[in-house]
């Protein structure tokens, strides 16, 4: 492993997910169990989605928000896939998409509520 891997594998720990800085503790629950992990879950704005081109309309009459959950993989039970659904903190949720990055998930979900 190079320096640069070896410091980014320490970072992860020590500064993205520590619950002193960004991170705070959730429960995920799968079809394989539950862990409760340190984790980032970003909740975009109506304005970063907007910019982004992210709008929200799946189905008539059925409304919800998006969620992107950052979590190491080693902290899951598995890596979801798309489609599968995912409980975060008493949420379901369903998975859009999972990004690997250097042992961090980056995780879209969706969450689905009725207008």
């Amino acid at each position: 492993m190079s320096d640069f891997q070896e410091q980014v594998a320490k970072d992860l720990s020590s500064i993205f997910l520590n619950t002193d800085e960004f991170a705070e503790k959730h429960t995920i629950k799968s079809d394989l169990g539950k862990v409760t992990c340190s984790c980032v879950l970003q909740s975009p704005t109506a304005r970063e989605q907007f910019l982004s081109g992210g709008a929200y309309d799946h189905y008539d009459g059925i409304s919800g928000a998006q969620y992107v959950l950052h979590v190491a993989k080693d902290s899951l039970l598995e890596v979801p896939s798309s489609g599968i659904w995912l409980n975060v903190d008493g949420v379901d949720m369903v998975v859009d998409t999972c990004v690997e990055d250097m042992g961090m998930l980056s995780i879209t979900l969706r969450e689905n509520t009725r207008e």
